[in-house]
């Protein structure tokens, strides 16, 4: 009789993440392949379906109460709206469009803006106090004015306990803002996201590539160069985005 298991087995092997091996620790491939793999694994995994979901609103329960606070997906679009079509969104003002699009990227992404008490209500304020022409401008280009929107987002919050920088929030607000907002253009992928998986990882790659420049990863600014590094050194084109969900999904059980 056919043992299926064993071919289901067998199959499975073709589905996984090709690997390399450096200085005894294994590496993800950077290749195409690899990075559809993680994508398609990450859009199927139902801890972030409803994130990339354009239409998963807020909802509300009898009282009036938040049950869910709506996708990153969703603010991000309606931010897209009010931001490039200068249309109006009814429901919203651009201030709850950028207070919900804070909190969906700081729920989803599990970094704890109020573990402060003050850091979800300070940051929005912050990125509201920018003009909308200059947020426009720092989406598209991330070295305008010296980084200013991911400075501003990063800096020390006020609180008078357990104050936070939140750098690896105010890349993803950023990657995700430009995901949504530029979808299709040239701008869709400005941003790598800060995350410390990658942030402990990334020297292993840059070692594997030869890449000799010595970056300081703990600042943005080198840290996205140093993932453009790697890239570039790879020989394979492969987006920030893609580079991220690869690295992040493949080490995040591994270290």
């Amino acid at each position: 009789m056919k043992n299926t298991i064993q071919d289901e087995l067998e199959l499975a092997k073709s589905k996984m993440i090709e690997e390399i091996t450096f200085q005894g620790k294994p590496l993800a491939k950077l290749t195409r392949d690899n990075v559809a793999i993680v994508e398609a694994m990450i859009r199927n995994d139902s801890a972030y379906i409803h994130s990339t979901d354009v239409n998963a609103a807020p909802v509300y329960n009898r009282k009036g109460e938040v049950k869910y606070g709506g996708s990153s997906a969703y603010w991000m679009t309606l931010l897209k709206i009010i931001l490039l079509d200068e249309g109006s969104c009814n429901s919203y003002t651009y201030e709850e469009i950028i207070k919900g699009a804070v909190e969906s990227v700081d729920r989803e992404n599990s970094t704890h803006l109020n573990a402060d008490k003050c850091g979800r209500q300070e940051i929005t304020d912050r990125i509201c106090r920018f003009d909308r022409n200059e947020i426009i401008k720092c989406l598209k280009d991330p070295d305008y004015n010296d980084m200013a929107l991911i400075r501003e987002i990063s800096r020390i919050t006020s609180a008078k306990e357990r104050a936070r920088n939140n750098p690896s929030f105010a890349s993803k607000f950023c990657h995700y803002a430009c995901f949504y907002v530029f979808e299709g253009t040239e701008f869709q992928d400005n941003y790598s996201i800060y995350d410390g998986i990658l942030k402990t990882v990334l020297p292993l790659y840059l070692e594997y590539f030869q890449i000799a420049q010595e970056y300081d990863l703990s600042d943005y600014k080198d840290y996205r160069q140093a993932v453009d590094g790697i890239r570039e050194a790879s020989g394979i084109e492969i987006s920030r985005n893609g580079f991220d969900h690869l690295l992040w999904y493949y080490h995040k059980g591994r270290i």
